[in-house]
């Protein structure tokens, strides 16, 4: 079988930098649900952003075969980032107070959502994933306006999901699904108000008889 796009997808369009978008957790401690959460676009001040997804490889051979075999064993992802120290930007504050405090172990740690916003919106979300990065500044200086140079250094797996870029809400449960489910518990809601109204005797039948 040979692939052929549908009528109305451009096979040949391709993603720019403004369709990969990332936001930085800067919630306040108070917060305790995820629609409490608070994040901050890394847009203005940012002057750029490269992901490395370092993947460690693992090398064998076997007994029938003449060439070796290169597996993908792990990966060591880190974004190296550029950025000009805007200090009423919260994000931008944050890397600078880990740097200028020399903070380390987990304080250094921060949450980071990467959003791929060439897909199509599902209720206003994008498929994203969010993971925990620890903040390595390298540098801070330049000639007029100070820029910030470091990375953002992987702590663990990622995990898949969702983002609405509107009301910065993320989501673990892909919006169709969450649709769905609602849909099922209304359906069950009304089926079990109907049941107790016909199982209610009316009081005038009741005086009557």
């Amino acid at each position: 079988m040979i692939f052929m796009p549908e009528a109305n997808v451009n096979i040949e369009a391709t993603a720019q930098r403004t369709d990969i978008l990332h936001f930085m957790d800067v919630t306040k401690a108070t917060a305790k649900t995820e629609e409490e959460r608070t994040y901050c676009q890394l847009g203005a001040g940012c002057l750029s952003m490269t992901e490395s997804p370092s993947a460690q490889t693992k090398e064998r051979k076997y007994i029938n075969e003449k060439s070796k075999r290169k597996n993908i064993a792990s990966y060591a992802p880190s974004f190296a980032f550029e950025m000009l120290l805007m200090f009423n930007n919260p994000a931008i504050r944050k890397v600078y107070e880990i740097y200028t405090q020399r903070k380390t172990g987990t304080d250094t740690i921060i949450s980071m959502v990467t959003v791929d916003k060439f897909d199509a919106a599902v209720s206003g979300y994008y498929p994203a994933r969010r993971g925990n990065y620890a903040v390595e500044v390298s540098s801070c200086d330049d000639d007029d306006d100070m820029i910030i140079k470091g990375n953002f250094n992987g702590q663990g797996d990622e995990a898949i999901g969702w983002f609405n870029t509107e009301t910065g809400v993320y989501s673990a449960t892909s919006p169709s699904e969450a649709a769905a489910s609602n849909t099922e518990q209304t359906e069950t809601e009304q089926t079990e108000t109907e049941q107790t109204d016909e199982g209610q005797t009316d009081p005038e039948e009741t005086e009557t008889t």
